[in-house]
C-alpha cells in the first residue's frame, strides 16, 4: 500500500485499500493510529499531505465528486502567470464552501465535453477555464493567462470568444469582463448573429476540429449581399444552423433553397443542421463535417 500512496499523492479511498489486500479491521486500525486520516466517505490521505496541490485536489474529486479548475486548473495547464495560491475546484451541486485548504466553487453549466484529465485529475479545459477564471480575476491578470494560453497553444481568443458566447447569460460572472479583454485581440474575428450558430461553432470547437469563418460572404451571394454562417473556405463547405425561428417561414424556405442552389453552381457542398441535432445528436454532426473535410474539394455530386 505505500507505493501505492506514493504513485498517487497519499490519497487512497477505501476500496483501493481493500483491493491490495488490506483487512477493514487494518484499515480502522491505521486510522486510529493516525497512519490514515479520514478526509471524506471511505476516503483516506496520509497525515500531512493535504499541504500539496495535487494531493488536495486528488482527495477533493474523490470526495466531492469535483474538478479542478480556476486558478487551479490553470496551474495544471502549465498557465505560470496564475500564480500559486488558492486551490480550487468546481461541482455541480455545493457540498461545501471548502474541502482542507481548497475553495468549492459550483458551475451548473459545465459539460462533459469540456473536462479532461491531467494527472489523474479531472479539469476543466484551457478554454473553459479561461472562462471561468474571468469570475475572480481583474482585467489585467485576466488579459495575461489568457495571452500566455493563447501563446502556448492551449486555446485561442476565436475559442475563448465562441464559447463564452454559448455560455454567456445574464448575470454570468466575468462575462462582460472578458469580452472588453478579448475586443482588441479579435480584429477581424466576426462573432456569430444567433445563439444556434453559437452552439454550433462551440460543438466544432470542442471536438478538436478546424475552425470556420463565420459570417462568410461568398462571392455568389455578393448580388444580394448575403452570408452565410460557417464556411471552411479553402475546403468550398458551408455549415448551416437552421433555426425555426430564421429558417421555419415560406419565405425563408424558398430564400434557402435559392441560396443553396447558387453554392452548388459554384461547386461548394452544404451541410445543414437543425437545433435537435445540435443539441441532442452532437456526434452525429461532428462525424459529418469530419466526413466532409476529408472529401476534397473539388468533389461534386
Amino acid at each position: 500500500m505505500l507505493r501505492f500512496l506514493a504513485e498517487n499523492a497519499g490519497v487512497i479511498t477505501r476500496s483501493e485499500a481493500l483491493a491490495l489486500g488490506m483487512k477493514p479491521a487494518t484499515l480502522a486500525r491505521r486510522v486510529q493510529t493516525g497512519h490514515l486520516v479520514v478526509v471524506g466517505k471511505g476516503l483516506y490521505v496520509q497525515p500531512g499531505v493535504l499541504e500539496a496541490e495535487r494531493t488536495t485536489l486528488l482527495a477533493a474529486t474523490h470526495a466531492l465528486d469535483a474538478i479542478a479548475s480556476h486558478q487551479s486548473a490553470a496551474r495544471l495547464h502549465g498557465l505560470d502567470s496564475v500564480g500559486s495560491s488558492d486551490i480550487t475546484v468546481t461541482v455541480p451541486v455545493r457540498k461545501s464552501n471548502r474541502f482542507g485548504p481548497a475553495t468549492v466553487h459550483q458551475l451548473t453549466d459545465l459539460e462533459e465535453g469540456e473536462v479532461m484529465m491531467i494527472r489523474g485529475i479531472p479539469t476543466t479545459d484551457p478554454t473553459r477555464t479561461i472562462i471561468d477564471l474571468a469570475a475572480v480575476l481583474g482585467s489585467t491578470a485576466l488579459a495575461t493567462i489568457l495571452d500566455e494560453a493563447h501563446r502556448k497553444g492551449l486555446t485561442s481568443y476565436e475559442k475563448v470568444a465562441v464559447r463564452l458566447e454559448s455560455l454567456a447569460r445574464r448575470g454570468k460572472p466575468g462575462v462582460i469582463k472578458l469580452r472588453s479583454v478579448l475586443k482588441p485581440r479579435l480584429e477581424g474575428f466576426v462573432m456569430s448573429e444567433s445563439a444556434l450558430e453559437t452552439r454550433l461553432h462551440a460543438l466544432i470547437s470542442r471536438a478538436g476540429l478546424p475552425l470556420p469563418t463565420a459570417q462568410f460572404r461568398p462571392p455568389w451571394l455578393k448580388s444580394v449581399n448575403g452570408r452565410v454562417d460557417l464556411a471552411y473556405v479553402d475546403e468550398r463547405l458551408i455549415v448551416e444552423g437552421d433555426s425555426r425561428r430564421f429558417h421555419g417561414t415560406p419565405e425563408s424556405f424558398q430564400a434557402d433553397r435559392h441560396r443553396d442552389n447558387l453554392a452548388q453552381l459554384a461547386g461548394w457542398r452544404i451541410l445543414r443542421f437543425t437545433w435537435e441535432d445540435i443539441t441532442r445528436r452532437p456526434s452525429y454532426v461532428v462525424d459529418s463535417i469530419r466526413r466532409a473535410l476529408s472529401v476534397p474539394a473539388s468533389y461534386q455530386i
